[in-house]
C-alpha cells in the first residue's frame, strides 16, 4: 500500500514540474499568444502554474507521508490538498469539455484571427505584438496567411500588410527555412505553384488553429481525467494508511 501511494506520488510530482514548465513558457510567450486568444492565454498560462505548484506540494507531502518516517499530520495535510485538488480539476476537466463544443468559442477565435491578420506588420505597439504572435504561429503550425498563403496579397485580409505595399511578398515566417527578407523570394516564383510550395507553408492559419485547440483541448481532457483517477485511487490508499499509521 505504501509503496503504491509513494510511486503514484512520485508521477504527480513528474506531472507537476511539466505543468510548471508549459505555465512558465506561456507567461514567457504571453505577448504573443494574447494576440490570437485574448485573456485566455493569460488564464491559460498562471492556470497552468498554479496547478502545477500545487501539485508540486501535493506530490511532494504523499511522498513524505508515505515514507517509513513520514508522520500522521503530513498524510492528513497530503489528503486535504489531494481532495481539494480533485474538486476543482473535477470542474476543470467539466469547463473544459463544455467549452470546447462552444461554438460561440470558435466564432470568436476566427474573429481574433481575422483582426490579427488585418493589422500584421504595423508600426503601433500593440500591432508588433500582434505580428510576434502570428509569425510564431506561422512557424509552429507551418501555415501562412488566414486561410491560404495568397491573403498577402488580399487587401480585404491582409489591409495593413497590403497598405504598405508589401503584398507582392511574404512574410519571412512563411518560409520553410526562415532567414532575412526571404519572404520577397516570392515575387520571383509566383505562380508557380510547385516552386512555391516547396519554399512556404501555403495553408491557412485559421483552420490549424482550430485544429491545434481541438487537439490539444483533448489531449489536455484526457490527461486530467487520467490524473483525477490516479489521485482517487490514492486517496483512498492514503486514507487507509492514515488510519493505521500512528503518529
Amino acid at each position: 500500500m505504501r509503496l503504491i501511494m509513494f510511486i503514484t506520488n512520485i508521477i504527480i510530482t513528474i506531472f507537476s514540474i511539466a505543468l510548471i514548465a508549459v505555465g512558465a513558457v506561456c507567461i514567457y510567450k504571453l505577448k504573443e499568444l494574447e494576440t490570437i486568444f485574448d485573456d485566455n492565454a493569460r488564464y491559460l498560462g498562471f492556470g497552468s502554474l498554479a496547478i502545477g505548484l500545487m501539485l508540486l506540494v501535493l506530490g511532494i507531502t504523499g511522498i513524505c507521508g508515505a515514507c517509513v518516517q513520514g508522520t500522521k499530520s503530513c498524510l492528513i495535510m497530503h489528503l486535504i490538498l489531494l481532495g481539494l485538488l480533485i474538486i476543482v480539476q473535477v470542474v476543470g476537466v467539466g469547463l473544459l469539455l463544455y467549452y470546447s463544443a462552444d461554438e460561440d468559442l470558435e466564432k470568436e477565435v476566427s474573429k481574433t484571427v481575422r483582426n490579427a491578420f488585418e493589422t500584421y506588420g504595423g508600426n503601433e505597439t500593440s500591432s508588433e505584438a500582434i505580428t510576434d504572435g502570428i509569425d510564431m504561429f506561422h512557424e509552429v503550425l507551418h501555415c501562412c496567411g488566414e486561410n491560404s498563403y495568397l491573403d498577402w496579397s488580399d487587401k480585404n485580409v491582409a489591409k495593413t500588410w497590403v497598405a504598405l505595399n508589401y503584398g507582392a511578398y511574404l512574410p519571412d515566417s512563411c518560409c520553410k527555412t526562415v532567414e532575412k527578407d526571404c519572404g520577397k523570394k516570392y515575387s520571383n516564383i509566383k505562380g508557380d505553384t510547385t516552386a512555391i510550395e516547396k519554399q512556404f507553408y501555403t495553408k491557412g492559419c485559421e483552420k490549424e488553429v482550430h485544429e491545434y485547440l481541438d487537439k490539444w483541448s483533448h489531449v489536455v481532457t484526457g490527461i486530467l481525467i487520467a490524473i483525477v483517477v490516479l489521485q482517487v485511487v490514492c486517496f483512498v490508499f492514503g486514507v487507509c494508511l492514515t488510519c493505521i499509521k500512528k503518529d
